[in-house]
């Protein structure tokens, strides 16, 4: 793994002073090399280490990365109740990048200078930052008579969301901001919540326009990533109770993603073409030979999938991302939360793509086929055990082609989100360039996949 030295970069509230060490006039690091992807860390580790080295309380706003450096921009948490240390001071960024001897670090912190408030994906990116959001959660725990009892930890900060953790006299609580491009999460599950076909964490309150809400907390623990195949089991048959009792609400009448084969096989017909232009002019551009295979692809997996339409099982909702990490253990029942991505799809997607990501903690190739021949069992009513083993069949085998849509109809949906072209030193910019490396590789693996049952 390639490592990176990590800057962390602070402005004041008025963005235009930055924190520096007086010694040398440079900006404050973190001690040790990071990955790439340390965006997706617990960012709290890193807020408190800034704490204690500069005496200042803060939370993490956004990432980016560069060739050479890893860097978090932070935002001060608006509290009185700290003590800059003596080693530090602010600087204006033009004394700033007039004294920097390192032209690639006075690049950032122009950067940071011009997108410190700026982004259509996070919400919190902005000029005021996190204060309305936790002027909101004061606001909302008054009207609940909750009590803050103690330091507001954030828990998590990336691209798809952050969330705080706030200790009241009624236990923990979670205040999340998801993202906007792409993420539907605050009205899908409002109108899921609705329907009442999941069990769903229990919101205090939420704020659409803003784009917040606050969660008790849900008890228990996320499924662990080495459950037994028994436990995996019964998720996978809990979650087909789910699909099928969303069936009588299908379509719905509410604002969803259409993940359905139908509208899959619709994508295809100019999926080579599109994904060729979207990777043009990055480091992921397809060769010659990468686009005539994905078009061959695309001619086989259009076969595959008209091959199972005649096999009519119904669409059902789907959560998009139905993972160890989005599962909740609680008394001994799962709770699936995270509705992120929101849609309609063939039922056997979602399975398909769950049992793929938990494969490596399964003991061979028997425990595969047990979830699967379980699974499919659920389904009887709609067809012969054969059609509908052959149906999962194809859908496994093609796996990686809906990843790759749904990672390309995220990275259009980024591209399209701005007029200008996404500095890559901004929120947004990080955001872009990592799902253009997602869908990059997932859709070249799903170029060198051998298509056949």
């Amino acid at each position: 793994m390639e490592l990176f030295n990590l800057l962390l970069v602070l402005p004041d509230a008025d963005n235009k002073r930055i924190l520096v060490y007086k010694d040398g006039n440079h900006l404050p690091s973190y001690t040790e090399p990071v990955g790439e992807n340390v965006g997706f860390d617990e960012p709290q580790i890193y807020n408190n280490y800034f704490k204690k080295t500069t005496g200042i309380p803060v939370y993490r706003r956004y990432t980016f990365n560069t060739q050479e450096y890893v860097v978090f921009v932070f935002e001060h948490t608006n509290s009185n109740d700290f003590h800059m240390k003596n080693d530090c001071k602010w600087v204006t960024y033009d004394d700033f990048i007039a004294t920097c001897h390192d032209a690639k670090i006075a690049k950032i912190v122009r950067n940071v200078k011009h997108d410190y408030n700026i982004s259509e994906n996070m919400p919190w990116v902005n000029v005021d930052g996190f204060v309305p959001y936790m002027g909101w959660l004061k606001s909302v725990c008054d009207k609940h008579n909750i009590c803050i009892t103690g330091e507001i930890l954030q828990l998590k900060n990336a691209y798809v969301s952050t969330v705080f953790c706030v200790p009241t006299d009624k236990g923990n609580m979670y205040m999340k901001i998801p993202g906007r491009t792409f993420i539907t999460e605050l009205p899908f599950t409002q109108r899921l919540k609705r329907l009442g076909l999941v069990d769903l964490p229990n919101w205090i309150d939420c704020n659409e326009s803003i784009n917040v809400y606050l969660m008790s907390d849900m008890g228990g623990n996320d499924l662990p990533n080495q459950s037994d195949v028994g436990t995996v089991q019964n998720v996978i048959l809990q979650y087909a109770n789910i699909q099928k009792a969303s069936i009588p609400h299908i379509p719905l009448n509410f604002k969803h993603y259409d993940n359905t084969i139908a509208a899959i096989l619709h994508k295809l017909k100019t999926f080579p073409k599109k994904s060729c232009e979207i990777l043009q002019g990055t480091l992921h551009a397809l060769t010659v030979e990468e686009v005539h295979k994905l078009e061959e692809q695309m001619k086989t997996a259009t076969a595959m999938l008209e091959s199972i339409v005649s096999i009519s099982i119904p669409d059902t909702i789907h959560h998009g991302d139905v993972r160890p990490g989005n599962i909740r253990v609680i008394d001994s029942q799962y709770m699936f939360y995270d509705w992120a991505w929101g849609a309609v799809s063939h039922p056997f997607i979602e399975v398909v793509s769950f049992i793929h990501i938990i494969r490596r903690t399964l003991p061979d190739e028997s425990a595969r086929e047990t979830l699967v021949d379980n699974y499919i069992r659920e389904w009887l009513e709609y067809g012969s055990y054969d059609d509908l083993k052959y149906v999962f069949s194809v859908l496994a085998v093609l796996k990686d082609l809906f990843f790759a849509i749904v990672d390309y109809d995220w990275v259009e949906a980024i591209a399209q989100s701005s007029t200008e072209p996404i500095n890559p030193m901004s929120a947004d910019g990080w955001l872009l360039e990592r799902r253009i490396y997602y869908f990059a590789n997932v859709l070249k693996r799903f170029i060198n996949t051998l298509l056949e049952i």
